[in-house]
C-alpha cells in the first residue's frame, strides 16, 4: 500500500511517498498532458539548467500500478528543508524573483505555475530552486493569472512587510501558512508604501477590492500572454532594488567585530576548532548560534553540509549574502530561536515538520552560547546537553564561558545572580553523562574554554 505525505496531500495531480532510498513523487493520470508537454517541449530541461528547477529522474512503475498511476519520478533529494518563515529577507527576495524568473521562462512555452506558495521552493546546492515538478498548467492566450491572489498573499504580503516593518516579521509565517491577509498588511504597511508600484497595486488596492467584495475582478481579468509577461516584469524591476532592512535593531551583527574585546582570543579559536575540524571530517554540522556565520564558513572547508541556526534575523541574513557572495554552496541558513523552535504545523501538526526533527547532524558546534542559555534563559545545564545529545549523532565542539568573563559580569550585571550551578565542574558533569570528553583547550588570553565531546 502508497502512503502519502501529509506535505504533499492537497495536489490533485500526485503526491509525495517517502521510501527507504527517499522520496519519491507519484503522478496521476490527470495530469500526463501537463507533465508531457513540461518535459518534452524543453521547458523542463531548460529549468533544471538554469538552476531554477530541482531535477528528477523517471522510474519504470510495476505493471500492477500502471492502471493507478503515469509516472513515478524521483526527485534530487534534499537533505535539509527550510520553510519560509525561518528565511532571511535576502532569501525571500531570492525566491520572489525566481517564482518570476520560471513564469516567464514558462510562458514562452505556453505554461505558467498554476500556484504561487514559497514552500514549493527550497535552498539547495547554494540557491533557490522550485521542488514541485507538477506546479504547472498550460497558459491560454486572455486566461487569468491563476495564481495573483496567492501570489499576492503568500509571497508579495510577507516580503514587503519585512521590507518596512523589518525582518523578524518574517515570523508572522508560522501562524499564517496560507498568507497573510492583504487588509492586514495594507493597514501595517508605512504611508511611504503607498508610493511603491507593487504595494500600491497588488496590496493595498488588492485589499481594498476585497473589502468591497470585488474578489473575482482582481483575479479573475483576462489579460494577453504580452501583457502578462510585462506585469511580471514590471514585478521584478521592483523587487530586484528592495534593500535589506536596517541592521541598526541588531545586538549582535557586530559581535565579533566589537564584542569581543582579544583578537588573539578569536584567532586561537578558529584555529582550534579547524584543527577539529579537520581530524573529524564531519558530513554534516550544524552551527547552532551561527552568529554572522563566521565558524559556519569555517566548517563549510570540511563538511558535507553545514547548517547555520541563528535566531537574529539580520546576522543570519549576513550570512546568507556572505554564503552567496563566496559561492559557499554547502551552507543552509535557518532563522531559528533554539529555545523556542518552530514546531510542526499545519495537518496532523506534520505538514510542516518541526524544526528538531529536521536538523541532525553528525557534528554540532555551540560556540559562546551555553552562557546565554543558562543566564539569560535560565536553562539548566542538563536539560541543554540533552537537547545537544539530540542534536548531533558523533561529536560536539561547545564552548564554556565562565562567570569571570566579562560579558557573563555584563549579563549578571542589573539581576540576580541565581546560578550557583553554573560553573565548570557542573557543566562537565551534566554533558558526561551523554558525551565522552576528547579533549579540553583553554583559549588563549581568555578565560573560556573549548571541549570536544564525543556521543556515548
Amino acid at each position: 500500500m502508497i502512503e502519502r505525505q501529509s506535505l504533499s496531500y492537497k495536489d490533485p495531480a500526485g503526491f509525495v511517498v517517502k521510501k527507504d532510498d527517499g522520496f519519491h513523487r507519484y503522478i496521476t493520470q490527470s495530469y500526463a498532458c501537463e507533465y508531457d508537454h513540461f518535459i518534452k517541449s524543453g521547458l523542463y530541461q531548460l529549468l533544471v539548467d538554469s538552476r531554477l528547477m530541482i531535477a528528477h529522474k523517471e522510474l519504470n512503475l510495476p505493471a500492477s500500478q500502471d492502471h493507478l498511476f503515469y509516472k513515478e519520478i524521483f526527485p534530487a533529494q534534499v537533505i535539509s528543508i527550510t520553510y519560509p518563515f525561518e528565511w532571511a529577507f535576502t532569501q525571500w527576495k531570492e525566491m520572489i524573483l525566481t517564482y518570476i524568473a520560471i513564469n516567464e521562462a514558462a510562458l514562452k512555452y505556453g505554461m505558467i505555475l498554476k500556484d504561487a506558495t514559497p514552500y514549493n521552493f527550497v535552498f539547495y546546492d547554494g540557491k533557490c530552486m522550485l521542488l514541485d515538478t507538477l506546479s504547472f498548467n498550460f497558459y491560454k492566450k486572455g486566461s487569468p493569472w491563476i495564481a495573483y491572489r496567492q501570489f499576492c498573499e503568500e509571497i508579495l504580503a510577507p516580503l514587503s512587510v519585512m521590507r518596512y516593518k523589518g525582518p523578524a516579521m518574517g515570523k508572522l509565517g508560522i501562524t499564517f501558512l496560507n498568507g497573510l491577509p492583504l487588509s492586514f498588511v495594507s493597514r501595517e504597511l508605512p504611508f511611504r508604501s503607498w508610493f511603491n508600484t507593487n504595494c500600491l497595486l497588488h496590496i493595498h488596492l488588492h485589499a481594498k477590492f476585497q473589502k468591497a467584495g470585488n474578489k473575482e475582478r482582481v483575479t479573475n481579468t483576462g489579460i494577453t500572454t504580452q501583457k502578462l509577461a510585462s506585469l511580471f516584469q514590471i514585478i521584478k524591476n521592483d523587487i530586484s532594488g528592495w534593500k535589506p532592512p536596517s541592521s541598526n535593531n541588531s545586538d549582535w551583527k557586530n559581535y565579533y567585530g566589537t564584542g569581543i574585546e582579544n583578537e588573539k582570543y578569536l584567532s586561537d579559536k578558529l584555529t582550534t576548532v579547524s584543527n577539529w575540524l579537520q581530524k573529524i571530517g564531519p558530513k554534516k554540522t550544524i552551527d547552532l548560534g551561527a552568529n554572522t556565520g563566521k565558524f559556519s564558513f569555517v566548517a563549510s572547508q570540511f563538511s558535507q553540509q553545514v547548517i547555520a541556526i541563528e535566531k537574529d534575523p539580520w546576522c543570519a541574513d549576513a550570512i546568507y549574502q556572505s554564503a552567496r557572495k563566496n559561492d559557499l554552496k554547502n551552507i543552509l541558513l535557518v532563522i531559528a530561536d533554539i529555545t523556542s523552535p518552530s514546531p510542526g504545523l499545519g495537518w496532523e501538526n506534520e505538514e510542516k515538520v518541526a524544526l528538531l526533527k529536521r536538523v541532525n547532524g553528525d557534528l554540532l558546534m555551540a560556540l559562546a552560547l551555553v552562557h546565554h542559555l543558562c543566564i539569560t534563559k535560565n536553562i539548566p545545564f542538563s536539560l541543554i546537553a540533552k537537547l545537544f545529545s539530540q542534536l548531533t549523532s558523533q561529536y560536539l565542539i561547545v564552548e564554556f564561558v565562565p562567570k569571570s568573563d566579562p560579558k557573563v559580569i555584563e549579563m549578571l550585571r542589573n539581576r540576580e545572580d541565581i546560578f550557583s550551578d553554573y560553573q565548570e565542574s557542573s557543566f562537565i558533569k551534566w554533558f558526561e553523562k551523554y558525551f565522552e570528553l576528547l579533549e579540553v583547550h583553554s583559549c588563549t588570553c581568555s578565560e573560556r574554554k573549548l571541549f570536544l565531546w564525543k556521543t556515548k
